[in-house]
């Protein structure tokens, strides 16, 4: 897959250049594989690195961040085109850049452009073009051994009068290895053209097509607040049935085909203990992390009964905060042995759950038994080694990061016995404050996935365990939920009145004008990178399945599906049980300061690949994109069935008194020479024939 983001052309809105000044115009730059730029103009100095006077490079100078005792900055030979080149290495860990500056033209297109090479670069991003002082302007990167490669990115400059160009090496972070960069150019970019495509998608339906994972269509659910108790469990309830598990709830689930949900949390599996959660004879207990007590009439056994009744995988968190490597092999004992019983000797059949993880986010300081890297890997290792002998045939994971330092650090001591690392991320931090940002300002996230799993990739490519280790996105959204001077690591006084409001303040993730379009396109998108890396992704867990952020409220008179849920429902019924090969040239939205791809895609295929299910988004507020695709290079022609999700505006959200407004619904797209016209703010899947 090969995701291009360059585009030479710009329309401007006019609705929203004439909008409130807290909304900022959209330029829309449409793709092009050839930009017309204006002349022959290359504004950046000595751009091949030819020119050299008293051992110096006019026009760039070196520059780091972090290591620069590590990191050499040299010229090489050969170039890409000339003599010679500029070439950045570091064995040890760095993250630097040659520089130059050059003047521009404010509120102006550019293109920035240049040819990279790299041997053994791993590590942060890895090797790009970038722009210090408009930090989203940026190329793709290129990393491992690669030959030459071109990259390029078109943006607008705004306000910027003065452009720092970097070469970058490490991209945000540290790396090793060596790039060389060559033949750069900064150029101005031509007038738009009327009527240019907003993206082109080529689907490759010669390469083999790879099964994706169905455990992508997991959730999560934790003793936070109402997601349990009031949510999925509401003994007593008139629509609750005999075990207190709300029928609506798992029949909304069903429809969700939702194929593993992780339990009990979350913080929460810190301070958990598993025996207070079994047997006839259960104890109220103070929750230590949330500042609640939980009954404890919800625990292991209700748990596992409910994910049958969805037909769902069950998958549990262990304690590895208060808890220990002995307690948790204890938990997969009562889950697994033949014959076991209750720790009050009460005979139980085996519950047979396969997937486990260590711990939750123990790697950060809100944690009860946060760890350093190095306390961790053995920590993991012991525990994993218990929990196998226990119960061989395991899925196991840990949790981990994005970040080399903690990562690398737990391959190498606990990596033999893992199936997964454990990666969550929210990409709107509404924890202390909650945040409830316009459309264009939720949308801007969407991009975030695809970074994140590239630099987990390339951890697990370092450390030697890609494609034996995967990914699993086992809590993930978009919104991090609202809880301020929470968790903690100790029961709340029951006379705390200020604790009891910020219990209170809870109330806010359930405000329903939050969960709009912005929030269904981001998880499509979401969805669609993960689909696109389908060899590496073993799962992903929206965060959580019912109330606080999740896909579904549920309230004592009903439910309200909220936009998510309907992208949710769209991926797990209508796509094709394996994920193509594919290239998107998608133009770019460039506002308030930022830019980012007009188009995101994904496409499936079925077994026998006689139909394709292509997976389109289009997230411009306000305008319909024109979207070229191709099977192979015959653009696709005619009228094909599809599910379309469009709200009637980009904050269209669903409520108690209007459960509908946001809402899939079966219709036809229509190609006219390969050309489809996407409404705004929407997601469409539509099925079309293999030629």
């Amino acid at each position: 897959m090969n995701l291009k983001h360059i585009a030479p052309l710009f329309v401007i809105v006019p609705s929203l250049l004439a909008a409130e000044a807290a909304t900022p115009p959209v330029i829309v730059l449409p793709p092009s594989l050839a930009p017309a730029v204006v002349g022959n103009t290359n504004l950046l100095p000595n751009p091949s690195f030819e020119e050299v006077s008293s051992g110096r490079v006019p026009g760039w100078s070196s520059r780091s961040w972090q290591g620069h005792g590590n990191c050499r900055w040299d010229l090489a030979v050969p170039g890409h085109s000339g003599s010679q080149c500029a070439t950045i290495r570091s064995e040890k860990g760095s993250d630097a850049a040659w520089t130059a500056t050059v003047s521009v033209q404010t509120n102006t297109l550019y293109r920035l452009s240049g040819w990279i090479k790299t041997r053994d670069l791993r590590g942060a991003v890895g090797a790009l073009l970038n722009i210090q002082n408009l930090q989203q302007v940026r190329t793709r990167a290129v990393t491992g051994t690669r030959d030459w490669t071109p990259v390029s990115t078109i943006f607008w400059t705004g306000e910027a009068a003065t452009l720092e160009i970097n070469c970058l090496f490490g991209g945000w972070g540290s790396s090793t290895g060596q790039a060389w960069y060559d033949d750069l150019a900064l150029e101005p970019v031509a007038s738009p053209a009327e009527g240019a495509p907003g993206a082109i998608l080529t689907i490759d339906t010669d390469a083999p097509a790879r099964p994706y994972s169905p455990m992508l269509f997991g959730g999560f659910i934790e003793h936070f607040h109402d997601q349990i108790y009031g949510g999925l469990f509401e003994p007593g309830s008139p629509l609750a049935d005999a075990q207190g598990f709300r029928k609506d709830v798992l029949a909304a689930m069903k429809e969700l085909k939702l194929s593993i949900v992780r339990w009990p949390g979350g913080c929460f599996a810190s301070g958990y203990h598993w025996t207070n959660g079994v047997g006839t004879i259960r104890q109220p207990v103070a929750d230590p992390v949330w500042g609640v007590t939980d009954p404890n009439t919800f625990g292991t056994d209700e748990f596992v009964a409910w994910c049958r009744l969805v037909g769902c995988e069950p998958y549990i968190c262990s304690n590895a905060g208060n808890g220990t490597p002995e307690e948790m092999r204890d938990w997969v004992a009562y889950c697994n042995s033949p014959g076991g019983r209750t720790p009050a000797g009460e005979r139980r059949e085996p519950l047979n759950v396969r997937y486990w993880s260590i711990g939750n986010e123990n790697w950060g300081g809100h944690e009860i038994g946060a760890r350093t890297p190095q306390e961790w890997g053995p920590l993991v290792r012991r525990s994993a080694e218990l929990m196998r002998a226990a119960s061989p045939g395991l899925k196991l994971l840990a949790a981990a990061t994005a970040d080399r330092g903690w990562t690398l650090p737990l391959l190498k001591t606990a990596g033999p016995l893992l199936d997964c690392v454990a990666i969550h991320e929210y990409w709107l931090p509404c924890w202390a404050d909650n945040i409830m940002p316009d459309y264009l300002s939720c949308i801007q996230a969407s991009e975030g996935p695809e970074r994140t799993i590239t630099r987990v990739i390339e951890l697990l490519d370092e450390a030697g365990f890609r494609g034996r280790i995967k990914i699993a996105f086992d809590e993930w959204n978009l919104r991090g939920w609202h809880h301020p001077g929470f968790p903690r690591k100790a029961p709340v006084d029951s006379r705390d009145a200020e604790a009891a409001k910020l219990v209170r303040n809870r109330e806010k993730n359930a405000i329903p004008s939050q969960y709009t379009m912005a929030d269904a396109l981001f998880s499509a998108s979401f969805l669609n990178a993960c689909l696109r890396h389908a060899e590496d992704i073993a799962m992903a867990n929206i965060a959580p399945i019912v109330n606080t952020r999740g896909p579904l409220y549920v309230h004592p008179k009903g439910l309200v599906k909220r936009t998510t849920f309907h992208v949710l429902a769209m991926y797990a019924n209508e796509l094709g049980p394996r994920s193509g090969r594919m290239d998107l040239d998608s133009g770019l939205m460039v506002f308030g300061g930022r830019t980012l791809p007009l188009v995101d895609a994904a496409v499936t295929v079925d077994e026998p690949r006689t139909c394709w299910s292509i997976a389109l988004v289009n997230r411009h507020p306000t305008q319909a994109a024109a979207c070229v695709v191709k099977l192979k290079e015959v653009p696709v022609e005619g009228r094909f069935p599809a599910v379309l999700l469009a709200g009637d505006s980009p904050e269209a959200y669903n409520d108690i008194d209007h459960p509908d407004r946001v809402q899939a619904g079966r219709t036809h797209l229509d190609f006219a020479r390969g050309v489809v016209q996407l409404p705004p703010h929407s997601l469409a899947i539509v099925k079309v024939p293999a030629r």
